[in-house]
Protein backbone atom coordinates (compact mmCIF):
# COMPACT_ATOMS: atom_id res chain seq x y z
CA UNK A 1 0.00 0.00 0.00
CA UNK A 2 1.68 3.45 -0.89
CA UNK A 3 2.38 5.83 1.89
CA UNK A 4 2.66 9.43 2.00
CA UNK A 5 6.23 9.25 2.65
CA UNK A 6 6.65 7.07 -1.00
CA UNK A 7 4.83 9.88 -2.79
CA UNK A 8 7.17 12.22 -0.91
CA UNK A 9 10.11 10.00 -1.80
CA UNK A 10 9.07 10.28 -6.29
CA UNK A 11 8.47 14.14 -5.54
CA UNK A 12 12.07 14.95 -3.91
CA UNK A 13 9.88 16.25 -1.20
CA UNK A 14 9.42 16.03 2.64
CA UNK A 15 6.50 13.93 4.18
CA UNK A 16 4.78 17.26 5.46
CA UNK A 17 4.82 18.95 2.16
CA UNK A 18 3.36 16.00 0.25
CA UNK A 19 0.94 15.76 2.86
CA UNK A 20 0.16 19.51 3.01
CA UNK A 21 -0.59 20.09 -0.67
CA UNK A 22 -2.40 16.67 -1.20
CA UNK A 23 -4.73 17.81 1.56
CA UNK A 24 -4.96 21.26 -0.68
CA UNK A 25 -4.02 23.59 2.35
CA UNK A 26 -3.94 27.03 2.28
CA UNK A 27 -1.52 27.59 5.37
CA UNK A 28 1.47 27.20 3.41
CA UNK A 29 2.40 28.78 -0.10
CA UNK A 30 4.35 26.12 -2.50
CA UNK A 31 5.43 26.92 -6.17
CA UNK A 32 3.33 25.17 -8.99
CA UNK A 33 6.11 23.31 -9.76
CA UNK A 34 6.56 21.89 -6.58
CA UNK A 35 2.71 20.88 -6.30
CA UNK A 36 2.80 19.36 -9.58
CA UNK A 37 5.40 17.00 -8.76
CA UNK A 38 3.82 16.07 -5.72
CA UNK A 39 0.17 15.61 -7.43
CA UNK A 40 2.04 13.95 -10.14
CA UNK A 41 3.29 11.66 -7.97
CA UNK A 42 0.33 10.90 -5.90
CA UNK A 43 -1.70 9.68 -9.30
CA UNK A 44 1.73 7.36 -10.49
CA UNK A 45 1.77 5.62 -7.66
CA UNK A 46 -2.01 5.19 -6.95
CA UNK A 47 -2.08 7.26 -3.35
CA UNK A 48 -5.30 7.09 -1.09
CA UNK A 49 -4.99 9.22 1.52
CA UNK A 50 -6.11 7.61 4.90
CA UNK A 51 -8.71 9.81 6.47
CA UNK A 52 -9.26 8.01 9.65
CA UNK A 53 -4.80 8.36 10.11
CA UNK A 54 -5.03 11.72 9.39
CA UNK A 55 -8.11 12.33 11.80
CA UNK A 56 -5.90 10.38 14.97
CA UNK A 57 -2.83 12.54 14.13
CA UNK A 58 -4.56 15.94 13.62
CA UNK A 59 -7.86 16.10 15.18
CA UNK A 60 -9.54 16.10 12.10
CA UNK A 61 -10.45 14.75 8.05
CA UNK A 62 -11.13 17.93 6.49
CA UNK A 63 -14.22 16.57 4.88
CA UNK A 64 -17.54 18.04 4.99
CA UNK A 65 -20.73 16.33 4.06
CA UNK A 66 -23.46 18.22 1.92
CA UNK A 67 -26.57 16.55 3.04
CA UNK A 68 -29.34 16.63 0.28
CA UNK A 69 -32.11 14.45 0.90
CA UNK A 70 -33.97 15.36 -1.65
CA UNK A 71 -31.93 16.73 -4.37
CA UNK A 72 -33.09 14.46 -7.27
CA UNK A 73 -37.00 15.38 -6.41
CA UNK A 74 -37.57 17.41 -8.99
CA UNK A 75 -35.71 19.62 -11.73
CA UNK A 76 -36.12 22.48 -9.95
CA UNK A 77 -34.62 21.18 -6.23
CA UNK A 78 -31.61 19.69 -8.35
CA UNK A 79 -31.20 23.31 -10.15
CA UNK A 80 -31.52 25.41 -6.73
CA UNK A 81 -29.20 22.31 -4.60
CA UNK A 82 -27.19 22.97 -7.24
CA UNK A 83 -26.31 26.53 -7.15
CA UNK A 84 -26.05 25.83 -3.23
CA UNK A 85 -23.90 22.90 -3.26
CA UNK A 86 -21.30 25.39 -6.28
CA UNK A 87 -20.86 27.45 -2.99
CA UNK A 88 -19.72 25.08 -0.75
CA UNK A 89 -17.21 23.07 -3.27
CA UNK A 90 -15.92 26.76 -4.33
CA UNK A 91 -15.37 27.42 -0.16
CA UNK A 92 -14.08 23.96 0.62
CA UNK A 93 -11.90 24.31 -2.12
CA UNK A 94 -10.38 27.49 -1.30
CA UNK A 95 -10.08 26.43 2.15
CA UNK A 96 -8.47 23.16 2.28
CA UNK A 97 -11.61 21.16 2.57
CA UNK A 98 -13.32 18.56 0.73
CA UNK A 99 -17.10 17.95 0.38
CA UNK A 100 -18.67 15.00 0.10
CA UNK A 101 -22.31 14.58 -1.00
CA UNK A 102 -24.98 12.92 0.72
CA UNK A 103 -28.94 12.19 -0.26
CA UNK A 104 -29.77 9.51 2.50
CA UNK A 105 -33.39 8.13 2.50
CA UNK A 106 -35.47 8.02 5.58
CA UNK A 107 -38.52 5.49 4.95
CA UNK A 108 -40.83 5.27 7.94
CA UNK A 109 -38.69 6.91 10.43
CA UNK A 110 -35.66 4.58 9.57
CA UNK A 111 -32.46 6.46 7.87
CA UNK A 112 -30.79 4.83 5.49
CA UNK A 113 -28.24 2.87 7.27
CA UNK A 114 -24.88 3.74 5.06
CA UNK A 115 -25.84 6.86 6.27
CA UNK A 116 -25.61 6.46 9.85
CA UNK A 117 -22.59 4.17 9.81
CA UNK A 118 -20.79 7.81 7.47
CA UNK A 119 -21.80 9.53 10.51
CA UNK A 120 -20.52 7.44 12.88
CA UNK A 121 -17.40 6.60 11.34
CA UNK A 122 -15.66 9.68 12.30
CA UNK A 123 -14.89 10.69 8.89
CA UNK A 124 -17.01 14.46 8.82
CA UNK A 125 -15.46 17.46 10.45
CA UNK A 126 -19.08 18.96 9.60
CA UNK A 127 -21.96 18.85 7.85
CA UNK A 128 -24.52 21.15 5.64
CA UNK A 129 -27.84 20.04 5.62
CA UNK A 130 -30.69 20.80 3.51
CA UNK A 131 -33.68 21.20 6.14
CA UNK A 132 -36.21 22.75 3.81
CA UNK A 133 -38.19 19.31 4.13
CA UNK A 134 -39.36 17.54 6.83
CA UNK A 135 -35.98 15.60 7.74
CA UNK A 136 -36.01 16.17 11.38
CA UNK A 137 -34.60 12.73 12.31
CA UNK A 138 -31.43 13.42 9.74
CA UNK A 139 -30.90 16.68 11.58
CA UNK A 140 -31.78 15.04 15.07
CA UNK A 141 -28.92 12.24 14.04
CA UNK A 142 -26.70 14.87 13.22
CA UNK A 143 -26.56 16.73 16.35
CA UNK A 144 -27.01 13.70 18.58
CA UNK A 145 -23.75 12.60 16.82
CA UNK A 146 -22.00 15.62 17.98
CA UNK A 147 -20.96 16.86 14.19
CA UNK A 148 -20.97 20.69 14.06
CA UNK A 149 -23.94 21.31 11.48
CA UNK A 150 -25.59 24.40 9.96
CA UNK A 151 -28.80 23.93 8.83
CA UNK A 152 -30.48 25.83 5.41
CA UNK A 153 -33.88 27.01 6.74
CA UNK A 154 -35.15 27.28 10.48
CA UNK A 155 -34.02 24.53 12.54
CA UNK A 156 -35.07 25.03 16.47
CA UNK A 157 -31.65 22.83 17.83
CA UNK A 158 -28.61 23.80 15.65
CA UNK A 159 -27.56 26.81 13.72
CA UNK A 160 -29.17 27.72 10.52
CA UNK A 161 -29.69 29.73 7.43
CA UNK A 162 -32.56 31.11 5.72
CA UNK A 163 -34.62 33.15 4.01
CA UNK A 164 -36.93 34.98 5.15
CA UNK A 165 -40.24 33.81 3.11
CA UNK A 166 -43.04 36.58 5.44
CA UNK A 167 -40.70 39.30 4.04
CA UNK A 168 -40.52 38.08 0.39
CA UNK A 169 -44.45 37.08 0.34
CA UNK A 170 -44.75 40.60 1.21
CA UNK A 171 -42.49 41.76 -1.26
CA UNK A 172 -44.67 39.70 -3.68
CA UNK A 173 -48.05 41.34 -3.14
CA UNK A 174 -46.53 45.05 -2.28
CA UNK A 175 -45.40 45.47 -5.50
CA UNK A 176 -48.20 44.22 -7.28
CA UNK A 177 -50.76 46.93 -5.06
CA UNK A 178 -48.52 49.73 -5.49
CA UNK A 179 -48.49 49.12 -9.34
CA UNK A 180 -52.39 49.76 -8.88
CA UNK A 181 -53.96 45.68 -8.67
CA UNK A 182 -56.41 44.78 -6.48
CA UNK A 183 -58.04 41.75 -7.88
CA UNK A 184 -54.92 39.48 -7.48
CA UNK A 185 -54.82 35.41 -7.46
CA UNK A 186 -52.50 33.24 -5.92
CA UNK A 187 -50.97 30.13 -6.97
CA UNK A 188 -49.44 28.85 -3.60
CA UNK A 189 -46.95 25.69 -2.45
CA UNK A 190 -48.90 24.26 0.58
CA UNK A 191 -45.25 23.60 2.22
CA UNK A 192 -44.00 27.47 1.98
CA UNK A 193 -46.78 28.90 5.14
CA UNK A 194 -44.44 32.02 5.79
CA UNK A 195 -44.77 33.33 2.44
CA UNK A 196 -48.47 32.26 2.33
CA UNK A 197 -48.75 34.54 5.23
CA UNK A 198 -46.76 37.58 4.32
CA UNK A 199 -48.91 37.76 1.32
CA UNK A 200 -52.06 37.71 3.72
CA UNK A 201 -50.35 40.60 5.96
CA UNK A 202 -49.50 43.04 3.19
CA UNK A 203 -52.86 42.29 1.47
CA UNK A 204 -54.50 43.18 4.86
CA UNK A 205 -52.38 46.06 5.27
CA UNK A 206 -53.39 47.74 1.97
CA UNK A 207 -57.65 47.19 2.74
CA UNK A 208 -58.08 43.48 0.84
CA UNK A 209 -59.71 41.07 2.73
CA UNK A 210 -57.52 37.83 2.18
CA UNK A 211 -60.15 35.49 2.72
CA UNK A 212 -61.67 36.39 -0.50
CA UNK A 213 -58.55 36.25 -3.01
CA UNK A 214 -58.66 33.44 -5.55
CA UNK A 215 -56.36 30.64 -4.35
CA UNK A 216 -55.01 27.66 -6.16
CA UNK A 217 -52.27 25.30 -5.47
CA UNK A 218 -49.42 24.26 -7.79
CA UNK A 219 -46.22 22.10 -6.94
CA UNK A 220 -43.50 23.65 -7.87
CA UNK A 221 -43.87 22.38 -11.77
CA UNK A 222 -44.02 24.50 -14.50
CA UNK A 223 -47.18 22.55 -15.58
CA UNK A 224 -48.74 22.39 -12.16
CA UNK A 225 -48.86 26.51 -12.68
CA UNK A 226 -50.00 26.60 -16.39
CA UNK A 227 -52.88 24.35 -14.82
CA UNK A 228 -53.65 26.53 -11.55
CA UNK A 229 -53.56 29.89 -14.04
CA UNK A 230 -56.54 28.60 -16.11
CA UNK A 231 -58.43 27.52 -13.11
CA UNK A 232 -57.87 30.90 -11.57
CA UNK A 233 -59.11 32.96 -14.65
CA UNK A 234 -61.85 30.95 -15.26
CA UNK A 235 -63.02 31.36 -12.15
CA UNK A 236 -62.39 35.17 -12.13
CA UNK A 237 -62.25 36.49 -14.99
CA UNK A 238 -61.61 40.15 -13.50
CA UNK A 239 -58.44 39.24 -12.36
CA UNK A 240 -55.53 41.65 -13.36
CA UNK A 241 -52.70 40.27 -11.61
CA UNK A 242 -51.58 36.76 -10.27
CA UNK A 243 -48.97 36.19 -7.56
CA UNK A 244 -47.18 32.41 -8.20
CA UNK A 245 -44.76 31.13 -5.16
CA UNK A 246 -42.18 30.04 -7.46
CA UNK A 247 -40.65 30.98 -10.74
CA UNK A 248 -41.60 27.54 -12.85
CA UNK A 249 -45.40 27.89 -11.45
CA UNK A 250 -45.06 31.67 -12.85
CA UNK A 251 -43.52 30.65 -16.18
CA UNK A 252 -46.29 27.95 -16.76
CA UNK A 253 -48.87 30.71 -15.83
CA UNK A 254 -47.57 33.05 -18.29
CA UNK A 255 -47.85 30.29 -20.91
CA UNK A 256 -51.62 29.43 -19.91
CA UNK A 257 -52.47 33.07 -20.08
CA UNK A 258 -50.52 33.85 -23.71
CA UNK A 259 -52.42 30.59 -25.13
CA UNK A 260 -55.74 32.17 -23.69
CA UNK A 261 -54.69 35.61 -25.57
CA UNK A 262 -54.25 37.20 -22.60
CA UNK A 263 -51.38 39.44 -23.00
CA UNK A 264 -48.68 39.98 -20.10
CA UNK A 265 -48.69 42.68 -18.29
CA UNK A 266 -50.93 44.93 -20.25
CA UNK A 267 -54.02 42.78 -19.09
CA UNK A 268 -52.55 40.34 -16.45
CA UNK A 269 -49.39 41.05 -14.63
CA UNK A 270 -47.28 38.09 -13.08
CA UNK A 271 -45.03 37.94 -10.26
CA UNK A 272 -42.49 34.90 -9.38
CA UNK A 273 -40.15 33.82 -6.58
CA UNK A 274 -36.85 32.39 -6.92
CA UNK A 275 -35.02 34.90 -9.19
CA UNK A 276 -34.19 31.51 -11.43
CA UNK A 277 -31.73 32.18 -14.36
CA UNK A 278 -34.16 31.09 -16.91
CA UNK A 279 -36.45 34.33 -15.80
CA UNK A 280 -34.51 37.03 -16.99
CA UNK A 281 -34.82 35.22 -20.32
CA UNK A 282 -38.10 34.53 -20.47
CA UNK A 283 -41.32 36.22 -22.54
CA UNK A 284 -41.81 38.61 -21.05
CA UNK A 285 -39.24 38.85 -18.87
CA UNK A 286 -40.13 37.27 -15.26
CA UNK A 287 -40.20 40.01 -12.28
CA UNK A 288 -39.35 37.79 -9.51
CA UNK A 289 -38.41 38.19 -6.05
CA UNK A 290 -34.48 36.75 -5.13
CA UNK A 291 -33.38 34.92 -2.11
CA UNK A 292 -29.74 35.10 -2.75
CA UNK A 293 -29.16 31.50 -3.12
CA UNK A 294 -26.02 31.46 -4.72
CA UNK A 295 -24.40 32.85 -1.52
CA UNK A 296 -26.08 30.08 0.74
CA UNK A 297 -23.06 27.51 0.06
CA UNK A 298 -20.35 30.25 0.69
CA UNK A 299 -22.53 31.61 4.06
CA UNK A 300 -23.29 28.53 5.25
CA UNK A 301 -19.70 26.83 5.18
CA UNK A 302 -18.64 30.26 6.72
CA UNK A 303 -20.54 29.58 9.68
CA UNK A 304 -19.89 25.76 9.90
CA UNK A 305 -15.92 27.16 10.25
CA UNK A 306 -17.30 29.17 13.15
CA UNK A 307 -19.17 26.37 14.85
CA UNK A 308 -16.27 24.08 14.12
CA UNK A 309 -13.77 26.26 15.63
CA UNK A 310 -16.02 26.30 18.75
CA UNK A 311 -17.12 30.16 17.83
CA UNK A 312 -20.11 31.80 18.90
CA UNK A 313 -21.92 31.71 15.45
CA UNK A 314 -25.16 33.13 15.02
CA UNK A 315 -28.01 32.36 12.82
CA UNK A 316 -29.14 33.86 9.05
CA UNK A 317 -31.72 35.33 7.86
CA UNK A 318 -31.42 36.75 4.68
CA UNK A 319 -33.89 39.32 3.53
CA UNK A 320 -34.89 38.70 -0.10
CA UNK A 321 -34.81 41.51 -2.96
CA UNK A 322 -37.43 42.29 -5.26
CA UNK A 323 -36.45 42.01 -9.01
CA UNK A 324 -38.58 44.21 -11.17
CA UNK A 325 -38.63 43.17 -14.94
CA UNK A 326 -41.30 43.19 -17.72
CA UNK A 327 -43.94 40.59 -16.62
CA UNK A 328 -45.36 43.08 -13.76
CA UNK A 329 -46.78 46.33 -15.05
CA UNK A 330 -49.77 49.27 -13.50
CA UNK A 331 -53.27 48.21 -13.98
CA UNK A 332 -54.26 49.74 -16.82
CA UNK A 333 -57.66 51.44 -16.53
Amino acid sequence: MTTIRDVAKRAKVSASTASRILSNSTKEKYSEETRSRVISASIELGYRPNFAARALVSGETRIIAAIFPRIYDTPFTALASLQILSGIEAYCSDNGYHMLISSPKVREGEIDPTFVSLLSGGYLDGAIIDGHFDISPIVDLVIQMNIPSVVLGHHAHTHYLRSDNFAGGQLMMQHLIDLGHRHIGLIAIRDIEQRLNGVKTAAEENGLNFEILPLAFGNFSEESGEKAAVELIKENPNLTAIVAFNDRMAMGAIKALQKLDYSVPDQISVIGYDNLPRSADFNPPLTTIDHQLSSWGKKAMNMLLGVMQGKEVESIVLTPKLIVRASTGALQQ
